[in-house]
């Protein structure tokens, strides 16, 4: 009888064991999706942080960071206050997606260069259940800022895929592209088929194809993979600037040069032409040169607009420089993007463009059989597509320290936490 008793024992043990293994199982299971869960939200933080800092020189930090999180699976419905999930009557499914710029803490708490996302959601639980507990809260944060663009950062950008037929690096006899120490990003193919184009890049990336190089070269300094094929499109690293006021356009005196709105400017000859520093309007009408003029100007920025572009090659002497200060430091040329109308540039072994050159919607042309632009510090090319015609030798250099602080005019933005 007394064995019959300890085998009763032995069953009520094994059965309590038994269900202290399956709440532990169970436990672990609600884990470990929890822990799926906060993976999840990890990415969607680290991408509305980032999202967020690429805005922070023009606005959408909060709209940026939310649209980031939501194509990550996490929109926020929880009016953007991590405390609307974090509290006893937050429901089983509520998202609180929450943008703090400045930080809230962490050590770059207080400052306005960085921007902090708490990605939380309100999890259901299943095991847990039986201890009382039916969801739980589950939180994720990212830090990101808009840092200094460091080595091989983006200085030529081809934005058009297509951009009628023409690839977006194109050439048209036998060039050489120097752009070493920054970044080729090309949206379309590069094709020279027939023709020599010697590229030497920090990086090269091209969203298309490269089906022949023709008797040219590519070499790449911070990359072996070049160029780089089929990678993601880059987007439109200007997109943030802002037309400045375009006044009633009057002709232009090439006599008494100022700042202002022009319905054109056509210089020639051989004489020099100074502008001095400020914003210059073309509007209907194009900058043109011919003949041998000297053409000087610092601290400048051109704006074109209804149609207006610049052609100025040949033997010209034509060295421009955007200014290091004011709402458009940096900007050179700046095309409206409603205008299509591509730019023709050249000039002597002596001429240069500092600055970006921005024409989001045309091709940029550079014309020449000799060196060109390599007095530049500086050049950020940003267009539709990038030719270059006859025998140039064109450098796209990357010293920003003419600029306040020696930074680039892009930016990365950055996760730093």
């Amino acid at each position: 009888m007394a064995y019959k008793n300890e085998k009763g024992q032995v069953l009520m043990t094994f059965v309590l064991a038994m269900g202290g293994l399956m709440g532990f199982a169970g436990l672990a299971i609600d884990m470990g999706m929890l822990r799926y869960e906060k993976r999840l939200q990890e990415t969607a933080a680290d991408s509305a942080a980032v999202a967020a800092a690429s805005n922070l020189a023009y606005g959408g930090i909060t709209s940026g960071a939310l649209n980031a999180s939501a194509a990550n699976g996490f929109t926020d419905n929880g009016d953007g206050q991590v405390s609307n999930c974090t509290g006893s009557s937050a429901a089983i499914g509520t998202v609180c997606v929450q943008v703090n710029n400045p930080p809230a803490s962490g050590p770059h708490a207080g400052n306005a260069a960085y921007v902090e996302v708490l990605v939380a959601s309100v999890q259901p639980t299943y095991f847990m259940q039986v201890l009382g507990v039916d969801k739980a809260t589950v939180t994720a944060r990212a830090v990101a800022a808009n840092l200094g663009a460091g080595p091989a950062s983006g200085c030529l950008y081809a934005l058009d895929p297509d951009s009628a037929g023409i690839e977006g690096v194109n050439i048209n006899g036998n060039a050489t592209l120097n752009a070493s120490q920054c970044g080729i990003v090309d949206n379309g193919d590069f094709n020279t088929s027939g023709n020599a184009l010697t590229v030497s890049a920090g990086t090269f990336s091209v969203s298309g194809v490269w089906p022949e190089l023709g008797t040219g070269n590519v070499t790449c300094t911070y990359s072996s993979v070049c160029p780089a094929l089929g990678t993601p499109a880059g987007g439109d690293p200007l997109a943030y600037l802002t037309p400045p006021p375009v006044g009633t356009p009057v002709n232009f005196n090439s006599a008494n040069i100022q700042p202002g709105t022009y319905n054109g400017i056509s210089l020639n000859g051989n004489g020099t032409y100074t502008f001095p520093a400020g914003t210059y309007v073309l509007d209907g009408g194009s900058f043109t040169c011919s003949g041998t003029p000297t053409i000087m100007g610092t601290n400048v920025m051109f704006y074109f607009t209804n149609g207006a572009t610049i052609n100025c090659t040949g033997n010209v002497k034509i060295q421009l420089s955007a200014a290091n200060s004011g709402p458009y430091t940096g900007i050179l040329f700046y095309q409206d993007p409603g205008d299509t109308n591509g730019p023709s540039l050249g000039g002597d072994s002596s001429s240069f463009y500092q600055g970006a050159l921005y024409f989001p919607t045309s091709e940029i042309t550079w014309f020449g059989n000799g060196s060109l632009n390599t007095g530049a510090n500086y050049t950020l090319v940003v267009a539709a597509a990038v030719a270059l015609s006859g025998h140039p030798t064109v450098a796209i250099n990357s010293n920003y320290s003419s600029l306040p602080g020696g930074v680039n005019i892009i930016k990365n933005a950055t996760l730093t936490e």
